[in-house]
């Protein structure tokens, strides 16, 4: 992107930018938006309403701030009121990413608008991250719509519905403004500073991404630069309330107050809006709910639907959602979770109850490696006897261990896409500075569900990042496939003080065991691109020690309550 945008990036990570060829860029989305427009149109064959032209609009919120958006909407039928559906963009994409739903939804007797949020392209103002002031944006585009009359807008029906930036302010306008009935949430956060500093960990991949995206497409505020620095630092504090009033969570006891009905489906290798955090709140969550958990990264899977591919299961889900809850239209109740599985992506994992009496932990202690290549798990009555308990290991810091989560970025696309898994060949590991541990899995295992690790450990240095892989392992080879990862860090800890902490693995649904992936593997190491370290001296160590409290928990489906559809994309 730099080199395409010729940007400077000494001069992007100062908050300022060289010149851009926008008109390059406007010629981009000019042609991609008749393209996409021309797609949703061959698509309203079987159309319930005429829709009116698509009508560009500038809304002034409630500073003079004019925020560009959309609408697209239906004739009417007589004096009927119509239900009405608001999205906003994601980050670092224009207004227009969801004109061929739009199309769908007002030939289905919706009326839409799509808006640009303040500080993106040619609307007016600075990214506020989502902040109070974006907050405010959502509640005046709503009354925009409704005091629209001659659009014959439905006060009582309203929805909010968005991707990853989109879905952040569909959660947060829905907890702040009860003339929202219903909000769909995909690919976003629930809670800012988990996403971004999860377990200590900046996530420095995303982060870096989301700057980057943030200077070329829009006008991020000083605040938002000053506080990637200071997450990259480290200072957890200093984030802790910029983060609090831009999470959805906050919102949590208004949203079941009301009652509002949530939609929300995130993706399984989302290394930014991780899984397991949205099915955290998910099981929290008491008011009607509904969770799709997909194969993909990032709104990935979210994609084919806004590019017009007609079978889209998420979009076709949101629909059916939508004409529940504002049409009232009924039909077989769904299941309250689905779970892609990543062996076969026909085969969705159906729940009717989260957390589900139907997973079980399967927990395995951790035996040392000893003399040999690797350490044990060990489950049930595989353990035969007592760990001497002052027995440990220690392992030291490099960037090169052999142990990785893969390329950042490239590797998740690769293995979505083309089915090029992220592998490590654990034989030839390094075993000064990782160390792993080894199951065999004689049956076909199901897996769904949020792994937990627990770590017995002390380190030599006050600041230190413990990095754990989950690997599906070729018996023979010992070559090992990446189903989960997670991190741990501290930035200010005793040194040299044993402790115990806990990581929660990115969330997975996979089926282990069997003939040739007959295997699982945990690794550990002390660094990983995909977060800022926050000590990268070579003489950093952390030992692990053999207790009760260094264990791997992994949830474990006990029968099958699989729902196989059609391939959809």
């Amino acid at each position: 992107l730099a080199r395409v945008f010729m940007i400077d990036m000494s001069m992007v990570k100062m908050g300022e930018l060289r010149v851009l060829p926008w008109r390059l860029l406007c010629w981009s989305c000019m042609t991609l938006f008749a393209s996409t427009l021309a797609v949703a149109r061959q698509g309203l064959g079987n159309a319930n309403y005429e829709v009116e032209d698509i009508r560009f609009l500038n809304i002034t919120s409630f500073d003079g701030t004019l925020l560009r958006a959309d609408v697209s909407r239906p004739r009417p039928k007589g004096m009927e009121c119509l239900p009405v559906v608001i999205l906003a963009n994601s980050w670092g994409v224009s207004q227009l990413e969801y004109v061929v739903q739009v199309q769908h939804l007002a030939a289905s007797g919706y009326i839409v608008l799509e808006y640009e949020a303040r500080g993106w392209y040619k609307s007016g103002g600075e990214i506020g991250t989502a902040g109070p002031n974006d907050q405010m944006d959502t509640s005046e585009v709503i009354s925009y719509v409704l005091n629209q009359s001659a659009w014959q807008p439905d006060p009582h029906n309203v929805a909010l519905v968005g991707i990853s930036y989109g879905a952040g302010l569909a959660l947060l306008g829905a907890g702040r403004d009860d003339r929202v009935k219903t909000a769909v949430i995909m690919s976003g956060w629930m809670d800012l500073e988990r996403a971004l500093f999860e377990n200590g960990c900046p996530n420095l991949v995303w982060g870096d991404l989301l700057m980057l995206a943030g200077h070329i497409f829009g006008r991020p505020t000083k605040e938002l630069s000053e506080m990637f620095r200071q997450v990259m630092r480290g200072n957890e504090s200093a984030f802790h309330d910029f983060a609090a009033v831009r999470s959805g969570k906050r919102y949590l006891a208004s949203l079941e107050a009301r009652k509002v009905p949530l939609f929300l489906s995130n993706n399984f290798e989302d290394r930014l809006f991780k899984p397991q955090d949205t099915l955290h709140f998910f099981g929290r969550y008491s008011a009607p709910k509904r969770l799709l958990l997909n194969q993909g990264i990032h709104a990935s899977a979210e994609i084919g639907g806004l590019v017009g591919l007609p079978q889209n299961h998420i979009w076709l889900e949101v629909k059916k959602w939508l004409d529940a809850w504002l049409k009232g239209v009924t039909g077989p109740a769904p299941p309250l979770v689905e779970m892609q599985l990543r062996n076969n992506w026909a085969v969705r994992e159906q729940f009717d109850e989260w957390p589900s009496s139907r997973v079980a932990a399967t927990v395995y202690e951790f035996m040392p490696r000893g003399n040999g290549l690797y350490g044990k798990l060990k489950h049930g009555q595989a353990i035969a006897e007592p760990i001497d308990p002052g027995e440990f290991e220690t392992i030291s810091f490099s960037r090169k261990t052999g142990i990785s989560a893969g390329l950042p970025v490239v590797g998740e696309v690769l293995q979505i896409y083309i089915d090029k898994p992220i592998k490590s060949n654990l034989l030839f590991s390094s075993r000064p500075h990782s160390i792993w541990y080894y199951a065999d899995i004689q049956a076909r295992t199901r897996f769904c569900g949020t792994p937990q690790l627990s770590l017995d450990l002390t380190a030599s240095h006050g600041k230190w990042q413990v990095v754990a892989y989950l690997f599906e392992v070729n018996r023979l080879t010992k070559v090992g496939t990446l189903i989960a990862h997670g991190a741990l860090t501290c930035w200010n800890c005793t040194a040299g003080e044993r402790q115990t902490r806990q990581i929660e693995l990115r969330t997975l649904c996979n089926e282990v065991g069997g003939l040739a992936q007959g295997g699982l593997a945990l690794a550990l190491n002390l660094y990983s691109d995909l977060y800022q370290p926050a000590n990268a001296d070579g003489d950093l160590t952390v030992a692990f020690h053999y207790s009760s409290n260094f264990t791997l928990s992994l949830p474990a489906v006990e029968d099958s309550g699989q729902l196989a559809i059609p391939m959809l994309v």
